[in-house]
């Protein structure tokens, strides 16, 4: 019961059912990660907003079609490379996101409310190295 990866995945249970009950039943966790993306960094490929919501390919390539096909992000032609689409945020997007963003800052407070405010942030710091750990280890195509 003690073994970090039954740990991860009891916590990451946790989150879902919080998100669930908590934030939305309509934008999804990397859903919200993508919006969130796209807020910060406007008019970037698909393969660099993958790279920065830290998604494979494919799940970013399927988030993206659900979040145009909702009015959420739109495809536009690059500027400087009229060969090349890039994607942003359409006005339904940014409102989305601001809903969401609230409720998923509650949602995190639940989700931490059993440490103490040290501990949360002890807890999170560890929680990026382990992170980018991980992501060490993982092979480069």
């Amino acid at each position: 019961m003690d073994h970090p990866g039954h740990l991860a995945r009891r916590l990451q249970q946790a989150s879902y059912t919080l998100w669930a009950a908590m934030v939305s039943d309509e934008v999804t966790a990397p859903q919200f990660v993508v919006l969130n993306v796209l807020c910060t960094t406007p008019h970037i490929d698909q393969r660099t907003l993958g790279e920065r919501a830290s998604l494979d390919r494919s799940t970013v390539a399927d988030v993206v079609a659900r979040l145009v096909r909702r009015g959420l992000v739109e495809r536009v032609r690059d500027t400087v490379d009229r060969r090349r689409n890039v994607l942003a945020l359409t006005g339904a997007g940014r409102a989305v996101l601001g809903q969401v963003a609230e409720r998923t800052t509650a949602m995190n407070r639940a989700l931490l409310a059993p440490l103490a405010r040290d501990e949360q942030d002890q807890f999170l710091a560890l929680m990026r190295r382990l992170v980018e750990g991980g992501e060490r280890l993982r092979p480069r195509p």
